[in-house]
C-alpha cells in the first residue's frame, strides 16, 4: 500500500468515526427505560407484521387473558388465569405498561373497575378489592363470597346504575339447577346477597322450540352427550352496555355472544368465529361504547383483544 493510499484510508476511518460520534451524541435519542419485570413480560411479545387497528396480538404472559377492562381511553386494564398481577396493556404502542401485583398463584378470571379501585374475581368464590398506592405496593382487601370452586364464578362487571358488582356463575347454581344466576355484590356494605339479580337460561335452538334437543333413542352415547350439553349456557364473563343497559354474555366454551335486557331474558345469540376467537374469555366497553372482546390464545396461538361489532339476529 503506497502512503497516499494509507493516508486516504486514515481519513475514511477518522470520518466514519467522527461521524457515528456525532449521531450518537446529538441526533439518537434512545427509548424511555422500562422497569425490569415490564420488559420481560414484553420480551415474548410477537405483533403481526402489519397491525390490525381492530385486533392486538398480545405477549405471551397474556396468552391466557381471562378479562379485560379500560384504564383509560389508551390502557386496557387485563389479567390472566395463573398470576395475580393486572396488566396494564397500552393499545397504542402495543406493549404492556406497568404491572399490579395483588396476590399469589390462583384462577382468576373476572376484573372490574370501580373509581381508583380494580376488583378481581377468582374462580372459587374470592374477590379481591385492590386500591393502588403510590410509590408502594397496593392495598389489598379480600371478600369470601357465598360461592365455592363447584360454582366456577368467572363473569364479573361493575353495574354503576346500582352501585355494585354482578357476578356470575359459570358451572352450578346456588340453587337452581338449569338455570345460571347473576349475584350482586353491594359496593356500599361490601356483601354479596344469595338471591340472584336475575338467571340467565340457555338460547332455543331453532330446531328445538321447547329448548330441547332431539334424542336418539338408539344411540345411549349420543344420548348422554346431549344430556351434558343441556346443562346451559357458562357465563366466562359480562358487561354493561353503556348506552342501552342490555347485558352481554360471553358463553366461553360454546364460543357465543348473548345479549339480554337488564332482567336475563335473551334477546340475541351470535356465535362467534373459533379462528378469530379460540377461547373468548373477557369483555368490556370503552368508554365510547365500543365493544372490546379477549380470547386465550388456545394451544399454540396468542391471546388477543378484538374490537368487535356483532351482527346481532336474534
Amino acid at each position: 500500500m503506497s502512503k497516499r493510499e494509507a493516508i486516504f484510508l486514515i481519513t475514511i476511518v477518522v470520518v466514519v468515526i467522527g461521524g457515528f460520534y456525532y449521531y450518537m451524541k446529538y441526533v439518537f435519542e434512545p427509548a424511555p427505560k422500562q422497569p425490569a419485570d415490564v420488559l420481560v413480560a414484553n420480551t415474548d411479545a410477537k405483533p403481526a407484521p402489519k397491525p390490525n387497528n381492530n385486533e392486538w396480538r398480545l405477549p405471551g404472559v397474556l396468552k391466557e387473558i381471562s378479562a379485560n377492562v379500560f384504564s383509560d381511553n389508551d390502557h386496557m386494564a387485563c389479567i390472566q388465569d395463573n398470576d395475580g398481577i393486572i396488566f396494564i396493556y397500552n393499545l397504542q404502542s402495543r406493549r404492556i405498561d406497568g404491572k399490579i401485583p395483588f396476590a399469589g398463584n390462583g384462577d382468576y378470571e373476572g376484573l372490574a373497575k370501580v373509581q381508583n379501585s380494580w376488583y378481581v374475581l377468582r374462580s372459587d368464590g374470592f374477590l379481591f378489592e385492590v386500591q393502588e398506592q403510590s410509590g408502594a405496593k397496593p392495598i389489598v382487601t379480600t371478600y369470601d363470597l357465598p360461592l365455592t370452586v363447584e360454582n366456577e364464578t368467572e363473569a364479573l362487571c361493575y353495574d354503576s346504575a346500582n352501585n355494585r358488582l354482578l357476578v356470575g356463575v359459570k358451572e352450578k347454581d346456588l340453587t337452581e339447577k338449569d338455570k345460571k344466576g347473576v349475584y350482586g355484590f353491594d359496593l356500599k356494605t361490601k356483601k354479596m346477597s344469595t338471591d340472584a339479580v336475575f338467571y340467565l337460561e340457555s338460547p332455543k335452538k331453532e330446531n328445538d322450540k321447547d329448548g330441547k334437543k332431539d334424542r336418539d333413542d338408539d344411540d345411549k352415547g349420543k344420548e348422554k352427550k346431549k344430556k351434558k350439553d343441556r346443562s346451559g349456557i357458562k357465563p366466562s364473563g359480562i358487561a354493561i352496555e353503556p348506552g342501552t343497559g342490555d347485558l352481554y354474555i360471553l358463553d366461553g366454551p360454546s364460543s357465543r355472544l348473548i345479549t339480554a335486557d337488564s332482567k336475563g331474558r335473551i334477546k340475541s345469540n351470535v356465535q362467534l368465529d373459533k379462528h378469530t376467537f379460540p377461547q373468548p374469555e373477557g369483555l368490556c366497553f370503552s368508554p365510547g361504547g365500543d365493544l372490546y372482546i379477549s380470547s386465550e390464545g388456545g394451544k399454540n396461538g396468542q391471546g388477543v383483544i378484538v374490537k368487535f361489532k356483532p351482527e346481532v339476529t336474534p
